[in-house]
């Protein structure tokens, strides 16, 4: 079986390691190579540059076609706030979501007209169930069979 040294005796007697790269890098190849690089990075850049122009272009022209509907809201009287147009943000959501269970609260358990010049009313939830448990739902007649 053969071993290698990896130490070599030099000229003077001193023993030299091998273990590392004795030749020089070559220069040629790598600076090709940084070029590319440099040239495919400004190529992305570019690229990238062109394209957010042309989205902000877009963007700005899409903006341009809104203005002239802002420009329709009647302007705010002295002393009055104006408000943009719908729909807005809800500024307290949970006292808005509380308003409308009592409002539907309020349809479900009192009485109301739904239709005056018809006569149909509203009655509450509980008085209704009742009622359908005294009279009963209304059904189809059966017809006899021939």
């Amino acid at each position: 079986m053969a071993t290698h040294n990896h130490k070599h005796a030099s000229d003077d007697g001193k023993s030299e390691s091998t273990a590392y790269e004795t030749r020089d890098v070559k220069i040629r190849p790598l600076a090709v190579f940084i070029a590319g690089l440099t040239v495919v990075g400004i190529a992305t850049y570019l690229v990238v540059y062109l394209i957010i122009r042309l989205f902000s272009a877009q963007a700005a022209k899409q903006d341009a076609q809104l203005q002239p509907v802002a420009g329709q809201v009647r302007p705010a009287a002295p002393g009055e706030e104006r408000l943009p147009p719908e729909p807005r943000i809800q500024a307290n959501p949970a006292a808005d979501l509380r308003t409308l269970r009592d409002q539907e609260e309020a349809i479900l358990t009192t009485y109301g007209w739904v239709d005056a010049r018809a006569g149909v009313v509203r009655v509450p939830i509980d008085v209704a169930m009742q009622q359908v448990l005294k009279d009963g739902l209304p059904a189809r007649q059966q017809e006899k069979a021939k």
